[in-house]
């Protein structure tokens, strides 16, 4: 399910009384603002008689004050949702990008990651409009074989000239940087190895 609304007091709890009443669950949520506007995408259950335009009409009605857009997808319809099974588990890792901010970097990166079958797990991204800068951070899962360090350089290549700085790297060094481990009682190595999905 897709939520958006105005960003103003009470949204929220517009929103789960919404789901409340309709005997709906929670099981996976993602919740930003994004120019004023309240954005949510949910993952939720509702009891299996629970007609789905009834949840849409009953959730818009609750918040019509906050002028609420609501989409609803059924994740078992393997027409809307057709992920193939991967044997091999993807690594992990995080892209930026920062810098001033011109026409067609993310689309550039967009294109770039689909070459190599690269998947986008998680976008952020904000414009300073004081001085025209961006700041972009993405998760990727990488299948294996894709060479990250060339990955890297291509974008670097593309965008150093416009002064973008690049960065690139994997979620386990990220993660052992943000929390070190003593010395002595390291027990996880923060660099990935052979096999493994880098979670």
């Amino acid at each position: 399910m897709t939520v958006l609304a105005a960003n103003r007091v009470g949204i929220l709890a517009a929103l789960t009384n919404a789901l409340d009443e309709l005997r709906g669950n929670m099981l996976d949520v993602s919740q930003a603002v994004i120019q004023d506007y309240f954005t949510m995408i949910l993952a939720a259950e509702f009891p299996e008689e629970r007609d789905p335009e009834v949840i849409v009409d009953h959730i818009r009605a609750v918040c019509r004050s906050y002028g609420a857009e609501v989409a609803l997808k059924d994740p078992d319809d393997e027409t809307v949702f057709e992920i193939p099974e991967e044997p091999t588990p993807r690594q992990r890792y995080v892209l930026t990008a920062s810098g001033q901010d011109r026409p067609g970097v993310l689309r550039f990166i967009a294109h770039r990651l689909a070459q190599d079958d690269i998947v986008l797990m998680d976008l952020q991204g904000m414009r300073h409009e004081s001085d025209h800068t961006f700041l972009t951070s993405m998760e990727l899962a990488f299948p294996p074989g894709v060479d990250a360090l060339k990955l890297r350089n291509d974008l670097d290549k593309e965008f150093r000239p416009d002064g973008i700085t690049i960065a690139l790297q994997h979620r386990r060094v990220l993660a052992a940087l943000a929390h070190p481990e003593p010395v002595g009682f390291n027990t996880v190595s923060p660099w990935p190895s052979r096999g493994t999905d880098g979670s």
